[in-house]
């Protein structure tokens, strides 16, 4: 009878040369708007690196905050800011992306001053997931806007218009901010966990009526999707599986909209705007499953 190897396994939280928490402060990207992500260093600082062994897996939640650093001058705003998640077992992990909300802006006002005397207000989102190995980064995606799917080079909406286009920040600068991880084992969270592609933001005139052939490609484990735009305009929601098959089409009504299930083989979302309605700021807001 083979040894049963449990005993020797390192729970994953349990290793002493490991950190079940952490913090770090990201700057914003510099520069024009880029359909490049920034990545100094990687694909962003490292926040959780845990390995347990494949014997001592457990569900592993994680706890996601985001809060401006109190007293930067000039003020200006906060994120947005992705988190990376890698988890499974030492020989083969998944990869997921999802927004860190940032806290709520102390001072009354999105660019105002405030006290470095004041406590930070944290935003924050909880995930949970089954692994023996955690790594976690942090990405600053302020200036970065999401390429249409099959360009080449990449290229956003604007580019591909030839006009010009701005970051998710706009013109306001954004100011660092402070993020931090921390890991436990406990399940019942009951967080509600998104990633946005800004797809584009800029001038109101500079989108016209038709907008010109663009497909984004769905986030892992994306189970809902809704559009944020402005004017909330009515647009077209088409879905197309990995082969260009359309398989979905959703009519967007002006004002809020609908949660569109994304199910089967769905695997990438174009916008079509048909009517006399030009925006100036267009993002897809997935709802993420875990």
């Amino acid at each position: 009878m083979g040894r049963d190897t449990t005993a020797d396994a390192t729970p994953l939280l349990k290793n002493a040369e490991q950190n079940i928490g952490n913090s770090v402060t990201l700057l914003p990207q510099s520069g024009p708007a880029t359909v490049t992500p920034q990545t100094t260093p990687g694909v962003g600082p490292r926040l959780i690196q845990l390995a347990g062994g494949s014997a001592a897996g457990q569900t592993t939640s994680v706890v996601l905050t985001a809060s401006r650093i109190l007293g930067v001058s000039p003020p200006g705003t906060g994120g947005p800011v992705t988190a990376i998640l890698e988890f499974g077992n030492g020989g083969r992990s998944t990869r997921a992306e999802i927004d860190i909300p940032m806290g709520p802006y102390v001072a009354g006002s999105i660019i105002a001053g405030v006290s470095s005397a004041q406590e930070p207000q944290d935003g924050g989102i909880i995930i949970t997931v089954p692994t023996g190995v955690l790594r976690i980064y942090a990405r600053y995606d302020n200036q970065f806007i999401q390429p249409i799917l099959g360009t080449n080079p990449p290229q956003s909406i604007a580019q591909v218009l030839g006009v010009p286009f701005l970051g998710p920040s706009g013109v306001i600068p954004s100011e660092p901010v402070l993020v931090k991880a921390m890991t436990a084992y406990f399940t019942r969270h009951f967080s509600r966990a998104y990633r946005t592609q800004y797809c584009y933001r800029g001038p109101l005139a500079s989108i016209p009526v038709q907008l010109p052939p663009n497909r984004f490609t769905i986030p892992a484990f994306a189970q809902f999707v809704k559009t944020l735009r402005s004017p909330i305009t009515a647009l077209t929601v088409n879905i197309y599986d990995s082969f260009g098959n359309h398989l979905d089409q959703v009519a967007v009504p002006a004002g809020e909209s609908p949660d569109i299930e994304l199910t089967g083989t769905a695997h990438s979302v174009e916008i079509v705007n048909t009517l006399a309605n030009a925006v100036s700021f267009l993002a897809l807001s997935y709802e993420i499953g875990l």
